[in-house]
This record gives structure tokens, sequence and C-alpha cells, in this order.
């Protein structure tokens, strides 16, 4: 079908008097980029999840921006509909098509999808059927688009390889451009570029994986710094509300606080930061071009910037004039003074966020999350005295060498929080998945009768405010595919044939159909949930995301003692490995501690 009669059968079969939020569906909106000359290499950005959530992701936006400013190629969007538009389509044999010009997958010559999360994974191979485009990338012709994945999965690859022609592992800005100048090569040499050839010249680039290629080492892609216009990204404006109605700035990437959980602190090393100038510059000029009511400041830990009291001192005013309120999201609980509480809740308060991870300062030093239960209370009682009165708390059941007496102390936190003066106190607790590329790599993850077991055990919380815990067979999942092997794309293949999708959505997910997938391919998921050795060989060795091998084995070593890791932006440097990285410059005071990054 040609994007004209797509246009056609959304303007006139009357489609849209048929689903709900028909405004997910029809493009035109503000800030969107459009190019119409049929000869650029074209790109079709795909995330598989419904428009609301797609359009908050940054990641996205940064591509979209990286390949719209090159004179000579084109980015579109698409994202997953929801299952009345599926049915609709399917109906007429309408394809996935784009948002700014309606055209089909098909006409594009390169199909990009985020990998953001695992429980997305059936939701891929429902973008991808919805294409028209082969689920099994053995199987695709040399007429049909390449479909690369980005995106934090890509830490670990194996398990969706079977579905992706190539995957870029790490930062897509750093190599979107050269990838597209090698398409734009072969379509100019010939007008059907045979496949396998493109896929052997692309894996040359540095960050990129072709899984059909044979199983090789591959370095990760590091954006050397923060350019303005890509951390600006695409500003566009939905008609529709979405998860992140707001305008994002991403200030700082990278974090060396070293939570040993956390797989973004470990593969976005180095830290990056946004010059002043330009980070003042950029959140105007968002809130200019977008009408926003609010503004998000974002990285892994925003009160981390170095600037952040410059910069929302210098904005406050602006910002007041255009009733336009502050978000810190990554807030860090010793960071966040008395002075930035009360000026960013000037305008507006919308709630604070605190994430103690565990209960205890024993548990705390295991997971080396670096702050104590002073410095939780402290910034409590600030938050307090500048007018908040809704906090939220997050912590983590299911830790490494976690004992009854963590959970009992979670119990204890919450209770002293709320007899602050916290009226509207809640507490979300999720489940420990050990993640690729973390020290607890090679930690067990617990079973869904365990966590149950003790999530039951925190209870009394709902005394003093709400209780949230994370569905143990949702972790049990996020846990199977992050730290699987190739073998489990046969488990996502029969999931989604069983019709599981939408997995990610708790009314939607049904672990029943995975349950039926694991036992016709006689493939068990707790295999994939025990623990590892740190001599074994793990899927995703081959794949360098910065930190070395060595240095998550040290820190598991030392979890596993209770001792703690300085950060090394402030101390000395702990040997992580991303000093080897060819961005990375640095001073012998270590290479974050004292960070230079070639242009």
């Amino acid at each position: 079908m040609r994007r004209d009669e797509i246009r056609k059968w959304l303007v006139h079969s009357g489609v849209l008097n048929r689903v709900t939020k028909p405004s997910r569906y029809i493009g035109h909106e503000l800030n969107t980029v459009h190019k119409n000359e049929r000869q650029l290499v074209s790109f079709l950005l795909g995330f598989p999840d419904i428009y609301e959530v797609g359009m908050s992701h940054l990641g996205l936006k940064v591509i979209y921006s990286a390949i719209n400013s090159l004179e000579w190629a084109k980015a579109e969007r698409t994202y997953l509909p929801w299952k009345d538009m599926i049915l609709e389509m399917n109906n007429k044999g309408v394809p996935l098509y784009s948002m700014e010009s309606f055209s089909p997958a098909l006409d594009f010559d390169i199909f990009g999808i985020t990998l953001q999360y695992e429980l997305s994974y059936t939701s891929v191979l429902a973008l991808i059927e919805l294409s028209g485009i082969s689920l099994l990338q053995d199987q695709r012709k040399d007429s049909d688009p390449l479909v690369i994945g980005g995106g934090p999965c890509t830490a670990n690859p194996d398990t969706m390889s079977r579905f992706f022609d190539a995957f870029v592992i790490g930062e897509g800005e750093a190599v979107i451009q050269e990838i597209a100048r090698i398409i734009r090569s072969a379509k100019r040499s010939s007008s059907r570029p045979e496949r396998r050839t493109l896929l052997k010249k692309i894996s040359t680039i540095r960050g990129v994986y072709v899984p059909s290629l044979g199983r090789k080492k591959v370095t990760r892609a590091v954006a050397a710094s923060l350019d303005e216009s890509l951390s600006q990204a695409s500003s566009i404006v939905p008609f529709t509300n979405i998860v992140h109605n707001r305008a994002v700035l991403e200030v700082m990437r990278g974090c060396t606080r070293g939570c040993r959980f956390c797989q973004a602190g470990m593969i976005y090393r180095p830290v990056r930061e946004l010059g002043l100038e330009e980070a003042s510059n950029g959140a105007t000029q968002l809130v200019s071009s977008t009408g926003f009511e609010e503004m998000s400041l974002l990285s892994l830990s925003s009160t981390d910037y170095s600037h952040i009291d410059e910069l929302t001192r210098g904005l406050l005013p602006a910002m007041k004039d255009g009733q336009v309120a502050f978000s810190l999201p990554s807030s860090r609980i010793d960071a966040f003074g008395i002075d930035l509480a009360s000026r960013i809740s000037s305008i507006r308060k919308t709630g604070l966020t605190f994430a103690p991870e565990a209960g205890s300062e024993r548990l705390r030093r295991v997971i080396n999350k670096n702050v104590n239960e002073s410095d939780l209370l402290r910034t409590v009682e600030s938050a307090k005295q500048s007018g908040w009165r809704r906090v939220k708390l997050y912590f983590m059941i299911g830790l490494p060498t976690e004992t009854d007496d963590d959970l009992r102390e979670i119990i204890r936190l919450a209770r002293t929080v709320r007899h602050m003066g916290i009226k509207q106190l809640s507490v979300s607790v999720a489940i420990f998945v050990p993640k690729p590329h973390t020290p607890f790599q090679f930690c067990r993850q617990v079973s869904v009768e365990e966590a149950e077991e003790k999530a039951k055990k925190l209870y009394d919380i709902r005394k003093y405010g709400f209780l949230q815990v994370h569905d143990p067979r949702k972790s049990l999942l996020e846990g199977v595919l992050s730290r699987g092997d190739n073998r489990l794309g046969e488990v996502v293949l029969g999931a989604f044939e069983n019709g599981a999708v939408f997995d990610e959505w708790h009314e939607e997910f049904d672990y029943g159909k995975w349950e039926e997938s694991f036992a016709d391919t006689g493939i068990s998921p707790h295999e994939y949930m025990r623990s590892r050795s740190t001599e074994e060989e793990l899927p995703w060795d081959h794949i360098g995301m910065g930190v070395s091998k060595d240095f998550l084995v040290r820190e598991y070593y030392k979890a596993l003692r209770g001792e703690t890791t300085e950060d090394c932006r402030w101390s000395h440097c702990t040997q992580c490995g991303v000093a080897d990285l060819p961005e990375v410059k640095y001073k012998k005071t270590g290479c974050s501690a004292g960070i230079n990054l070639q242009k």
C-alpha cells in the first residue's frame, strides 16, 4: 500500500472514530521535520510501545535530530499502535507507516528500533511483523530495509540476535551518520545494494554488531561530548498528553557513583556535561519553542551536574514569569540541599522521589549506595521546610546478602519518614534483577516465590503510606531475557506467537503465554536465574561497554565483603577500564576526576 493510500484510509475510512486516542496516528505535530525528496537516505525510527511512551523517550529524539541534520538524509518516526488499531490495520492490509509522510515501513532504507527494556521484546516482533518485513533476519530480501536495534538492551544483544540485521552498541548519535554515509554510497553505486555487502560495510564501524557475520568483539560507540543541538534533541510537541509531558534537556550523561546494581551507571561512562551557557540557552529555547509548563533537567543524577546551582539560579526568573516548573527526575539524597529544594519549589511543587534502595546501612554498603540514613532524614527535613508534603521512596528486595533484618529496616525507615510530617508517603519496591555489565551480573536472582515471601514482610508499610510492589513474574522475565543467550530468541518468538504483546503493561501481561513457550522449547527460565562463576564465559562478554570484566569482578567481591568504592569523579581512579576508550583523555588524577574529551 502506498503512502497516499494510507493517508486516504486514515482520513476517509472512519478508522479514527473507531479507535481510542486517534491523535496517536495522525502526525503533523509541531516541530516535526518533513523532507519529501525521494532520493534521500531514509530512516524509520520505531519505538516498540504506544505513542505516549515513545514520544517521551529522549534517545529516539536524539537520533531523529542527528539524521535530520544531514541535508541528504531523513528520519521519520513510528510507534506500535494499540491493539484496536493493529486489528483495523490488519483487516485492511495497512502496513506500519511513518508519522511524518505516512510512508510504509518497506519504503525506508533502515528500520531502527529502540530496545529500551526487555519486556518490550514481543512488542518489537509486533512492530516488525506489522511493517511487512520478515521476523527472522536470515529470511529477508535485499529489497527489505535493514533492521537495526539500539538502546540499553544491546548491552546483551544475543537474546534478540535472530531478529535484527545489526545492533548499534552504545550511543547511536556517535555512529548513525556514518551508517547513513555507507548507505548513501551504496545507493549511488547500485539501485538495490546487496544486503550482505551492506552489512559487511557497516560492521566495520565501531559499535556496530552484525550477528550474521559471526560473534566478534564489539566496542561500544561513545559520543565525545554532549553537543548542544543533539542534547536538546527534537522538541516535537504532541497533540495528546504523553507519559513525560514536558521539555527535556540532557545536562549530563554518565555516572561514576558506582551503584553495583545499576547498569546505566556502568554502561554510560564516562561523565560528560553540557556547558552552563549551552544548558541555559537550550532550556530557554526549548520552553520557547514548545510551550511546555515543565522543564526537566535530565541525567542519571541531575544534582551531580556541576553547574546545577548556577543554572537553576539563572533560569528561575524566566521560568517564574512563564509559570514553568522545574523537575529533577534523578535526585541524589546527599546532594539535594535546602537552598536548591527551596528554589525549584518556588514555582510549583511536583513531589520528591528518593531512592535509598536498601533499608539498612549494611546492605547499602554491599550495593555501594554511599548515602546514610542521616543524609535521607536531613534531606526530607529540608524538603518539608520548603513546603513539600509528598515524598516517594524507592527500595529493592532480593539484593545479594539480604536478610530479614534488612527488610525490617525498610519498614522502620518508612515509618520514620512518615512521622517527620510527610503527609503523603509512597513506597515503591522493585525486585532486584542482576544485569549484564554490572558487578552483580554474577548473582542469582530470587524466584517468584521468594520475592512474594519477602514482599509480605513489608506489608506493615501500609500503616504509614502507599505500598507498591513490582510484579515478581515480570522481574523474573526481565532477568531471564537480560542475561539470556541466543537460544532465548526461540522463546520470545513462541511467546509472541502465543499472543504476548505489550508485556510491560500490567493489564496485558500474561506470564502463562511465556510459560507455554518455555515448555514448548524445552528451555527452563531457572537456568538463567542462577549465579555465575566469575571465570565463566558470559553471553555478553564479546560486547565491550567500557568497564572491564576485571573491574566488575573486583567490585563483586568487595560487595560480598561489604566494602565500598568511592566516586572516582571526586576521588582517585578506580581502574574501571573506561580510560581505555579512545575518546577519553585522562590526567593522572583519573579519567573521571579530571576528564577531558576529544571533540
